[in-house]
């Protein structure tokens, strides 16, 4: 009778069947191993006891954590053997040792170095463009785990053609099931991941721009996309991180379908997030770069992100509108006439709202008292009722929120040739209606406030427009 020695444990080959394996639990043994059974099925020579070892191998990764069972699985010495089925003529085979690299590759770097080692990632980007679906969907789908482990890992992805082939998947959108093309744009999310030690240069990622604009903007917004459009989105977001000029983001042609995509009332709340940090960064450029995403409808879509209750998508719409309000004098003026002021002064004095999200609109008042200086602004400030809003933003538990606040009050201030004195003496009227004094007067005398310049430019303005007030509280 032949016997084979397998992890230290004789098993006896002949008494194999398909039967025996088939009644194999899909689980570790009690002593966190994996079943000799399997292991001497996998070495079968019957295709059929091969393939059951194989899918019992499978679903152990598959139905318990990583963190169980990844280990037990590679120290069985077949991680070689699972690569090479790679290369196998059995669709369903191949199938199944992608699967079982990709969860080896769910593991921690180690374990995921040893896929690579053993030759995995030339293999999984051949398989990715495979005419089986679930044979490229898990190819596709264990790239991105390779990718998202860690820069060294990534940059193996790349080196040996990964990415390549995912962007083929993207180029070649219309002969690829669209659940390859889902997992894709997220394997080049993870591709995309900003690891701090080591980040991609803009020249080795701008070549993704085409087919993620192309997959941003031809694909509808609705419940099975969403997911893979927010993916998308974000590594937009990630690109322009890499510091890509703003002429070659505008040149794609994807700003008016990121206004489409935060306006859109079925776009999920992290899609409006990722828009908006596209066109953050697109307006906290120069005036052009600002007046293409003006021009593309900006401004009255983010009404829909401001009116919501999400506290972040609020702060990033103020972001945006914040950056907008300190460009040239026509984009104030269009701002102002969006009808933005009122939901960001409803924002900035809405003390449920935190601290970061009231900052914002802070900032966004703060850079229109920039522009008092004629063409209405001013007046429309002022009849707006921002300055009611940045008496109250003095109150905010924030530093950067009283500076702000303190800037925008004295540039409206300081405004000298447009107002009559008519004006300029309602205008300290309404302040004073507004317990602008009185706040100015907290400021300056609170003992937890330590900021020595903030509490002597509150002083300053005490001293020059409302005397009455300026003597220091007795303590």
């Amino acid at each position: 009778m032949d016997e084979e020695t397998l992890q230290g444990i004789t098993v006896e080959l002949e008494a194999l069947t398909l039967q025996n394996v088939s009644e194999i639990q899909s689980s570790l043994t009690e002593d966190g191993e994996v079943p000799s059974g399997l292991l001497v099925g996998f070495r079968s020579e019957d295709p059929e006891i091969r393939k059951t070892a194989v899918i019992k191998i499978r679903k152990i990764l598959q139905n318990f954590p990583p963190s169980q069972v990844v280990q037990p699985v590679v120290d069985t010495g077949l991680v070689s053997d699972f690569v090479s089925l790679l290369d196998s003529d059995d669709a369903q085979l191949q199938c199944e040792a992608a699967w079982i690299v990709t969860n080896i590759a769910s593991g921690t770097t180690q374990q995921t170095q040893k896929v690579i080692d053993a030759g995995a990632i030339p293999k999984l980007a051949r398989l990715a463009a495979s005419p089986n679906e679930d044979v490229s969907d898990n190819a596709v789908w264990a790239l991105a785990n390779i990718a998202g482990d860690s820069a060294v890992l990534r940059d193996r992805v790349e080196d040996e053609g990964g990415i390549n082939a995912l962007v083929t998947i993207l180029d070649n959108a219309g002969s690829n099931p669209t659940k390859v093309q889902r997992r894709t744009v997220w394997a080049i999310s993870c591709y995309l991941n900003p690891w701090s030690s080591r980040k991609l240069p803009v020249t080795k990622v701008k070549h993704l721009l085409p087919c993620l604009v192309r997959y941003i903007q031809e694909t509808p917004v609705d419940e099975a996309n969403m997911e893979s459009l927010e993916y998308a989105v974000q590594s937009l977001d990630r690109i322009s991180d890499r510091h890509l000029s703003r002429l070659d983001f505008i040149a794609t042609g994807v700003v008016s379908r990121l206004v489409q995509l935060l306006a859109d009332s079925s776009s999920s709340i992290t899609l409006q997030k990722q828009a908006l940090r596209c066109l953050g960064y697109l307006v906290s450029g120069n005036d052009l770069d600002t007046d293409s995403a003006v021009e593309a409808g900006l401004l009255p879509a983010l009404s829909v992100p401001l009116a919501s209750e999400n506290q972040h998508l609020c702060q990033l719409a103020c972001w945006n509108a914040s950056n907008i309000a300190a460009g040239n004098h026509r984009q104030v003026l269009a701002l102002l006439d969006s009808g933005l002021l009122e939901p960001v002064l409803r924002i900035l004095g809405d003390t449920l709202n935190n601290n970061i999200c009231r900052r914002e609109a802070c900032w966004v008042i703060s850079n229109l008292t920039r522009k008092v200086d004629g063409g209405g602004v001013g007046q429309t400030l002022i009849e707006g009722h921002c300055l009611e809003g940045l008496t109250a933003a003095l109150l905010i538990p924030d530093r950067q929120s009283r500076e702000l606040a303190v800037l925008g009050i004295t540039n409206i201030l300081e405004w000298k040739g447009s107002l009559e004195s008519e004006t300029d003496s309602s205008l300290l009227v309404l302040l004073r209606s507004s317990s602008c004094p009185q706040n100015l007067r907290v400021v300056r005398d609170s003992r937890e406030i330590r900021d020595l310049r903030l509490k002597k430019d509150c002083h300053n303005l005490l001293a020059r427009y409302f005397p009455e007030h300026s003597r220091r509280a007795r303590v």
